[in-house]
C-alpha cells in the first residue's frame, strides 16, 4: 500500500514501497520512461532508491521501508528545443534587418553625397559657361566696335568724297544756271521793252473735291472734310493708360522689377445698365497692374478686363457706371457698329485714336486691301484691312470709321516698319462682332478684398530665370515647401513641383502667381496647372485646388 504525507514545509509528498531490488519488468519501464524524457516524448520520474549499507541487519532485505519520492512534473523536450531556435532566429533576423538599414544608411549618404558632388559640379560649370559667354560677348562687342569704327571711317571718307563732288558739281551747275539765268533775263529786258502791252495769267478756279469720289447714287462721299462726323463720334473713342511690372536680367544672380506705362485706344460698344463695355486690342492691355481710361470729357476711370482674346488681339474693358458723374455719361457715346463685308477698294475711312499717346487725333485714307495676311514679330498672322491712313503706336484699340461714322474696324498698330510708309492696318469688325459680345457678357476680372484673399500654403523660391532655363526647369513657380493639412497638400501638390497655370491664365513665375491669386476668392475652386519631375523628365498635371482663406490663417 501506499502512504502520504506531508513534509515540513507543506509539499505533498508520495511514499512508494520499496524492495531489495527492482523487478525486470519495472527496470525496463524505467528504461524506456528515462529515453522518453530524453527524446522529449514522456514524462520524467525522479525516483530515490534505498541504498544497502553494511550496518543494516539483513532482514533489510525482504521489509519493505516506505521511501518518499519528490514528485516532479513533466517537462516535453522537443518545445523547449524548438523555443530556443524561434528565440535564435528572431535574435538573427534583427541582426540581419539592422544590418540592411546600416547598409541603406550607407547607401543614402554615398547618393547625397554624389548628388551634392553633381550639384557643385553643375554650378560651377554654370559659371565657367557664363564667364566663357561673357569673355565672348566681349570679344564680340570689340571686334564690332573695330569693325564698325572701320566701316564707319570708310563710309565718312566715302560721304566726305561724294560730298566734294557733288558740291563741284552743284558749283559748275550753278555756275552755268546763273549764266543762263542771265542771258534769259537780258532776253526778257529787251523783248519786254518793245512789247506794247503786257500779258496777265488766267486766275485760278476752285477744284470741286466731290468729283474725286465717284461711287452710286447715295454711296458717294467726300472725306476732305469729316469734321461734323468726327466731332459726333470721337465721344465714342477713349484714351487707355496702364502700368505694368517688367523684370530685366541682371545676370545669373538676380533680376530687377521696373514699373513701365503704355498707352492705347479703345471704343465704347455698349453697357448694360451697370457697367460700360469697352473694346480695344489684347495686346493693349496685356500684363496691365493698372488700366486707366480717359474718357471724351477727359474725365478718367478704373477699368478692368472682363475678357480677352490672343487668337483675335481683343479684350473687352469694363467700367462701373456708378464712377460717372452724370453730365460724363451725357458727354460719352456708344459707336454704331457698321460692317466690314461691303467695303470696297478705294473707300474712304476715317481713323480715330490716341496717337502716340499724345491724346485724340484724327487721319483719313482709303482701303487699300480687304484681306492682308499680316505676320507679327511673335510668329503670328491675321487677316486684317490695309488702309492708307496712319496708324501710330497709341492707335492700337481705336475706331476706323466708314464715311457714315459707323465702326468698321479696330486700328492695330501692332505691326510697325521704318521700312514702309503710308500703311496703316485694322481688325475687319465683321470677324470679332461675335467675340466682343461673348467677352462683354463673362464675368469681369475685379481683384478680390483683402478679408477675401486665398490661401494656398505653400512657400515658393523666387529663381531667376537663367537659372531655370539653365537646369531645363520648366517657367512657372517653383514649390519648395507644402505645409501640412493646406489647400496644397490636399490636392497633392509637392515640393518642386512647377506651377504653370491657374484657371487656364499663365504663371511664369512667383509673381504673376500671386498676380493672378488676387483675382480669386478664398473658398472658391479653382485649377491648377502644374509640371512634375517624373523619371527625368517634366511631365504636365492638372489637378483641382479649393483655396482656403488667407485671413483665417495664423499671422
Amino acid at each position: 500500500m501506499y502512504g502520504q504525507d506531508e513534509n515540513k514545509d507543506g509539499m505533498r509528498m508520495e511514499e512508494h514501497p520499496v524492495s531489495s531490488g527492482p523487478a525486470p519488468a519495472e527496470t525496463e519501464q524505467a528504461k524506456a520512461e528515462t529515453e522518453q524524457a530524453l527524446t522529449g516524448n514522456g514524462p520524467v520520474r525522479a525516483a530515490a532508491e534505498p541504498v544497502q549499507t553494511a550496518a543494516e541487519p539483513a532482514a533489510a532485505d525482504t521489509a519493505q521501508e516506505p521511501v518518499i519520492l519528490a514528485e516532479v512534473y513533466p517537462v516535453n523536450g522537443g518545445q523547449a528545443v524548438q523555443e530556443a531556435m524561434a528565440q535564435r532566429a528572431a535574435q538573427e533576423e534583427e541582426e540581419r534587418q539592422r544590418r540592411i538599414a546600416a547598409a541603406e544608411a550607407r547607401r543614402l549618404a554615398e547618393e547625397n553625397r554624389r548628388l551634392a558632388a553633381e550639384w557643385r559640379a553643375k554650378q560651377q560649370a554654370f559659371q565657367e559657361e557664363q564667364e566663357r559667354q561673357k569673355a565672348e560677348r566681349r570679344e564680340k562687342n570689340r571686334r564690332r566696335a573695330w569693325k564698325a569704327a572701320g566701316v564707319f571711317g570708310i563710309v565718312f571718307g566715302l560721304a566726305a568724297l561724294v560730298l566734294t563732288l557733288i558740291g563741284y558739281r552743284n558749283s559748275q551747275n550753278t555756275q552755268k544756271a546763273m549764266a543762263s539765268l542771265q542771258a534769259e533775263l537780258n532776253t526778257y529786258k529787251q523783248s519786254a521793252a518793245s512789247a506794247s502791252e503786257t500779258t496777265r495769267l488766267p486766275e485760278a478756279t476752285s477744284l470741286d473735291t466731290s468729283a474725286l469720289v465717284i461711287g452710286k447714287e447715295g454711296s458717294g462721299s467726300t472725306l476732305t472734310d469729316v469734321s461734323d462726323m468726327v466731332e459726333e463720334t470721337i465721344r465714342s473713342v477713349v484714351s487707355i493708360s496702364i502700368k505694368q511690372k517688367v523684370k530685366v536680367s541682371t545676370g545669373f544672380f538676380g533680376e530687377r522689377e521696373y514699373i513701365t506705362s503704355g498707352a492705347g485706344s479703345g471704343v465704347i460698344i455698349g453697357d448694360n445698365g451697370t457697367e460700360l463695355w469697352i473694346v480695344t486690342n489684347e495686346h493693349v492691355i496685356s500684363g496691365a497692374t493698372e488700366i486707366t481710361v480717359t474718357l471724351a470729357d477727359d474725365t478718367t476711370a478704373d477699368a478692368y478686363v472682363k475678357g480677352t482674346s490672343s487668337e483675335n488681339d481683343i479684350a473687352v474693358l469694363g467700367i462701373s457706371l456708378d464712377s460717372m458723374t452724370d453730365e460724363t455719361k451725357q458727354a460719352i457715346r456708344t459707336a454704331a457698329i457698321g460692317s466690314s463685308d461691303t467695303l470696297r477698294l478705294g473707300e474712304g475711312v476715317v481713323a480715330i485714336g490716341n496717337a502716340l499717346g499724345w491724346g485724340q487725333s484724327v487721319t483719313t485714307g482709303v482701303v487699300s486691301a480687304l484681306s492682308r495676311t499680316v505676320e507679327f514679330d511673335d510668329g503670328s498672322t491675321m487677316n486684317l484691312l490695309q488702309i492708307s491712313a496712319a496708324i501710330n503706336p497709341g492707335n492700337s484699340g481705336g475706331a476706323l470709321l466708314n464715311a457714315k461714322g459707323e465702326l468698321i474696324g479696330i486700328n492695330n498698330a501692332k505691326y510697325t516698319s521704318e521700312e514702309v510708309e503710308g500703311v496703316g492696318f485694322a481688325i475687319p469688325i465683321s470677324s470679332i462682332v461675335g467675340v466682343m459680345e461673348e467677352l462683354s457678357l463673362m464675368e469681369p476680372r475685379v481683384k478680390v478684398s483683402e478679408e477675401e484673399m486665398p490661401y494656398m500654403g505653400i512657400t515658393f523660391q523666387n529663381y531667376p530665370s537663367g537659372y531655370l532655363s539653365f537646369y531645363n526647369v520648366p517657367e512657372g513657380a517653383v514649390i519648395s515647401e507644402v505645409q501640412e493639412g493646406s489647400p496644397a497638400e490636399t490636392a497633392g501638390l509637392v515640393p518642386y513641383d512647377v506651377i504653370t497655370a491657374i484657371d487656364g491664365n499663365r504663371v511664369d513665375g512667383y509673381d504673376s502667381l500671386v498676380e493672378e491669386l488676387q483675382y480669386h476668392k478664398g473658398g472658391t475652386d479653382v485649377e491648377i496647372t502644374y509640371m512634375r519631375l517624373i523619371k527625368g523628365s517634366y511631365q504636365e498635371n492638372t489637378v483641382t485646388m479649393t483655396l482656403g482663406l488667407k485671413s483665417e490663417q495664423n499671422p
